[in-house]
């Protein structure tokens, strides 16, 4: 079967700023389709060129697009146009996994694929060749006799199964980490905790399967073949379990696998692992991402975050120790969120130090218990500006206009700081509050 794989433009905060990374979950299904024997293409709109109106779709048996709520516009438009020359549509992504039922029923494609979609996937593409029009596969909706037809998904078991992702394209990325050219992997799936606005335990489980040492340790060889000196760890929870980041870490230095590299973490992880800490200082970690997200408790409380914001300076200092920067992330705009409470947030960032800091507006996505919460309040149509930096639902405590100002003089206060201006540069407050007004006033 030739099979076309499409990842959407995003033109977001990230990709203005020069952060482009390869789409990991189209990149393992191509891999996948590819062991069975199948042609694949797949085309990443955010580094390549690619003429919607002029595209023959003709040329492929299915097209399968990537969905997440920010970019769906885009993935409908493509999807229609797919669609217009007979060509058998798939999406899938956490989108598409929310909404399947609306999705289908609106004839935008033939088949959804829910959750991690390597196995669907290519159980799809097999019955599709075989001329089966309604599979029986865990993972994969479609309508039949005008009714939406879905098995749950399952979760892979053992991710060393997978084959490793299709890094055919890997000379149209530009990202740099550290000053290394930079790309990303992921060693685990799944995470534990169920923060109110975050889908990834809802798309990707709550339980956390691991990739084996060995098995990371190959691919990081690959990587480093590849000519690569920095990686993103794109786990959702890095740390999550100290004893195997240390043996991660240990190998990696046995090895001589020398990246410069950053991951995901919590707060409360850090805390009482100073051993970790350390073995991912000396193995190359110079950044952690973590959510701290607010600097008052019954917001947390709110987000379902399960911790306190007091412990924030005691993990900024033992970064400090071991010379780990800090990406620092917040979420305004919560139900229990006043003007005073931002305010302390914004100072409470500024006071941290970090040497990056983000924030984002409240945003119900779909597939989050923040989406069900507050489905009756959201009057956004407009799935564009569910990017994090617009107020989408009606809150009780401020107006769209009200919030995005405080949310674009939060960036000023941190980054107009002499200490952000020194370390960062001139060139970078001047495009990120540039790209900040330009797209968000």
């Amino acid at each position: 079967m030739r099979v076309l794989l499409i990842n959407p433009y995003s033109g977001g905060y990230y990709y203005r700023l020069g952060a482009v990374y390869p789409p990991l979950g189209l990149m393992y299904i191509s891999s996948s389709l590819k062991r069975k024997g199948h042609s694949v293409a797949l085309i990443d709109m955010n580094v390549e060129k690619f003429d919607l109106e002029r595209f023959n779709f003709r040329d492929y048996d299915v097209v399968g697009i990537s969905a997440d709520t920010v970019r769906f516009p885009v993935v409908e438009r493509i999807a229609k146009k797919a669609k217009a020359q007979n060509v058998t549509v798939v999406m899938g992504g956490p989108h598409a996994t929310a909404y399947y039922h609306e999705i289908l029923q609106k004839g935008l494609c033939d088949y959804v694929v829910l959750g991690e979609g390597e196995r669907a996937f290519s159980d799809l593409v097999e019955s599709i060749a075989s001329n089966e029009k309604y599979p029986l596969i865990p993972g994969v909706a479609y309508m039949k006799d005008g009714e939406v037809i879905a098995l749950p998904s399952r979760f892979l078991e053992n991710l060393d199964d997978l084959p490793f992702p299709d890094r055919e394209k890997v000379h149209l990325y530009r990202t740099k980490f550290a000053g290394e050219r930079a790309t990303s992997l992921i060693t685990s799936r799944g995470c534990p905790f169920n923060c109110e606005f975050c889908s990834a335990s809802q798309f990707m489980g709550r339980r956390i399967r691991w990739r084996s040492i060995e098995n990371v340790i190959d691919e990081l060889k690959i990587l480093k073949k590849l000519g690569y000196g920095s990686v993103i760890f794109f786990d959702d929870n890095f740390t999550i379990n100290p004893k195997r980041v240390v043996n991660l870490c240990e190998e990696m230095m046995r090895k001589d696998l020398r990246f410069k590299w950053w991951a995901f973490s919590r707060a409360d992880e850090l805390l009482g692992r100073e051993d970790m800490v350390e073995a991912m200082s000396k193995a190359g970690c110079r950044m952690l991402f973590i959510g701290f997200e607010s600097a008052n408790d019954e917001v947390l409380e709110e987000y379902g975050k399960n911790l306190k914001s007091d412990i924030a300076f005691d993990v900024m200092k033992l970064l400090k120790k071991y010379k780990v920067d800090v990406f620092a992330s917040f979420v305004i705009g919560a139900l229990k969120d006043t003007r005073k409470t931002i305010e302390k947030t914004v100072k409470f960032a500024k006071k941290l130090k970090a040497s990056i800091v983000q924030f984002s507006i409240l945003t119900p996505y779909p597939g989050t218990a923040l989406f069900e919460k507050l489905k009756h309040l959201i009057f956004e149509k407009d799935w564009r500006k569910f990017d994090g930096t617009h107020l989408v639902f009606k809150h009780p405590n401020f107006s769209p206009k009200e919030l995005r100002r405080l949310f674009i003089k939060a960036y000023y206060a941190v980054y107009t700081s002499p200490r952000l201006i020194f370390r960062r540069g001139i060139p970078f407050l001047v495009r990120l509050l540039f790209y900040r007004e330009a797209y968000f006033l």
